[in-house]
Formats: C-alpha cells, structure tokens, sequence
C-alpha cells in the first residue's frame, strides 16, 4: 500500500468480510489511523479484549453494549465513545447494528488476521447490567450535545478528541472553501452527503457522497464544496491546532 499519496475509496465497492456469522466489517486503513463500518446481528458478542489503539465507536443504528471494567456503557444511534488504549473491553449488540470503528494506531490484527478473540467465550452474561459511574475509563458522548462551532457563514465543526485521534462533524454549505493547508496528522475524510472536491499536493480529487479520501501527513490540501455538503473526518494524531484554537486557515478564503 502506497502510504505516500492520496488515495480515494467508496464504501459500496469495498468488500465485506464476514468475520463471524453475526459480524461483517469493511475497513479502510491508512499508516496512523483506520476506520472501519461494522454490521452486529442482535445478539452478536465481541468478546472479552485489549489492544494498543484508541477506539472511537460511533453508532449509525441499533445498540451495543460494551462492558468496561465491569461496567455497562450502551452506545446508541449518535452517540460515540472514546475507549482508551490498552483497556479491556467486550461488548453485545442488543439490536441488529450498524456502526464504525476509529482506531489509531491502525490494528494489524485485523489486517493479518490474527484477530482470533471474536472467536472466543464471552465473559459475562447477556443480561449484565450495571451502568458505569464517572469515573470508568472509557467516555460516552451524545453526538447531538457536542458543541457546534460557526467558523464562517458556510462551515459548522462539532468534534471530539481523545489522546490520539479526532473525530469530525464538518457541515459545509455550497461553495465553501477548506483553503490549501497542511498539518501532521493523517487524514481520512468521508463525505457523507454532498458533494466535495479536494486538491492535494496538486492532484485534484472529486468526492461524490460515499467517498472517503486518505490524506497523508504533512501533504498540502484544500477543498470546495459544490452542494451542501456533511464531511466526517479522522486525524491521527489528534488534531492539537483545533484544541488551541491554531485554525485560523479554515476562516480564510468564505466571504
């Protein structure tokens, strides 16, 4: 994989492996940060596990139970929760679900296939309940309460952070520009409705809704929306200039 360049995906041509007969998962990685669209039928169970990545687990449909330290935390449609590295963690879907997972750095487990813990028992019974107090490790966020930042007239941000990656809401009306800049994290973005076109490092890239472009770090790039358009994107690592207000750029170039 050519880590070097830009690259440019469509979730509806990716294929999808069936990792258990009640878990399929598309994935699309890049050096630091990966993302992946998981379908658990109800009553699927990932088992008890660990690994080096922050998880960001972002629901579109359904529920998930996920058990952290002996804890119950259920992850609805909007919501998203931030799980540390190196925490154990198991989880339930309590409906048939529809979700993506954020993890930097990017797991190869899944891409070696040595991820064999989904074949495992689960470690506690179906029906646990126990809702986790304030000071569990892992943090739940309604999407709906997150702030929503006016940067221009034609561009809102709503985004959370961990310690390694961001995760965000971009809503751009027609014809706003994202002017020609460049930072150290690399770069996912999916344009889930509209459509948005890039230019990186020169090459010019068209974004129809479904697209995700793979940006990586370092490399200039710009973008313009055509329609209104709704963009989620992914920084490894975390985007530290949005945390200390060092995103001027993003208020030039709208009028």
């Amino acid at each position: 994989m050519d880590l070097a360049t830009a690259r440019l995906f469509r979730w509806d041509d990716l294929p999808e492996e069936a990792v258990t007969n009640l878990l399929s998962r598309k994935v699309i990685t890049g050096e630091k940060v990966m993302a992946a669209h998981i379908r658990l039928a109800k009553g699927c169970v990932v088992p008890l596990h660990s690994h080096e990545a922050e998880q960001l687990s972002y629901t579109f449909s359904g529920a998930l139970k996920f058990i952290i330290a002996g804890e119950t935390i259920v992850v609805g449609p909007g919501e998203l929760l931030v799980i540390p590295s190196g925490v154990p963690h198991e989880a339930v879907a309590l409906e048939d679900t529809h979700e993506m997972d954020v993890f930097s750095p990017i797991r190869h487990d899944w891409l070696d296939r040595t991820d064999s813990y989904f074949t495992k028992a689960p470690t506690q019974p179906a029906g646990l309940h126990n809702p986790a107090g304030g000071d569990n490790p892992a943090t739940l966020y309604r999407w709906d309460e997150v702030p929503v930042e006016a940067i221009t007239e034609h561009i809102d941000r709503a985004y959370v952070s961990g310690e390694r990656a961001t995760f965000c809401d971009f809503f751009l009306r027609a014809g706003a520009i994202v002017p020609t800049h460049q930072h150290e994290a690399e770069q996912l973005s999916w344009v889930r409705s509209g459509h948005l076109e890039f230019t990186v490092d020169g090459e010019r890239f068209d974004l129809p809704a479904g697209s995700v472009l793979r940006i990586p770090a370092n490399v200039p790039h710009g973008a313009t929306a055509r329609v209104d358009t709704r963009i989620v994107d992914l920084f490894s690592p975390r985007r530290d200039d949005w945390i200390a207000h060092r995103d001027a750029y993003l208020r030039q170039g709208n009028r």
